[in-house]
Parts: structure tokens; sequence; C-alpha cells
């Protein structure tokens, strides 16, 4: 019998803990800037807590404090930033979300 691992499983490209080279680093930081600053303006956010590792975990502490539109508008704001940027995992993160929605 296998034990499970407690430890969080991140997608790739989005662990803040791993060292990666400049540019991939860079890419990661980015990241999650655009998911903390693509929020609505009227609802300013306190500093993320320390148990959210993940972006999965982001979003769920982030729709403990806005309603389910304000949600679908966040992942759609997501959407535009990730074609606008090209950057293909944000594309599939964000777009995972609305059809969950």
């Amino acid at each position: 019998m296998a034990r499970r691992s407690l430890k969080v499983r991140v997608r790739p490209g989005w662990d803040r803990q791993t060292q990666f080279g400049l540019v991939d680093g860079q890419i990661v930081r980015r990241r999650w800037r655009i998911l903390q600053s693509a929020g609505p303006e009227a609802a300013p956010f306190a500093p993320m807590p320390p148990w959210v590792h993940t972006p999965d975990q982001f979003v769920e502490w982030l729709s403990l404090r806005l309603a389910a539109g304000e949600m679908r508008q966040y992942f759609r704001e997501l959407e535009v930033i990730a074609r606008r940027s090209c950057d293909l995992e944000l594309l599939r993160f964000a777009r995972h979300h609305l059809a969950r929605q």
C-alpha cells in the first residue's frame, strides 16, 4: 500500500519554491503577479495567506472574497491577459476555471 504524500502538487511552471534559471524564474513570478493583480479594482486584497502555494489554492482563497459573477469576470480577464502575452499555461489555467463555473 502506497502512502499519499501530503505535499501539494503544483502545476508545471507555477512553483515559486523551485530554483529556476533567470528566464523561467521571471515567468513564474510574472504569472503570480498577474494572478494577484487581475482582480477587480474595487476590492483591494489583503496579502496572500502563507498557506497559498498553488494557483488552485489562490483561486480557492479568492473565491471566498468574490461573488460568482466577479470570479467569472476575473477568469475572463486572465484569459485576455494570457492571449495578449502568449502565455499558454496561463490561458489553459483561465479556461479550465471558466469551464468549471
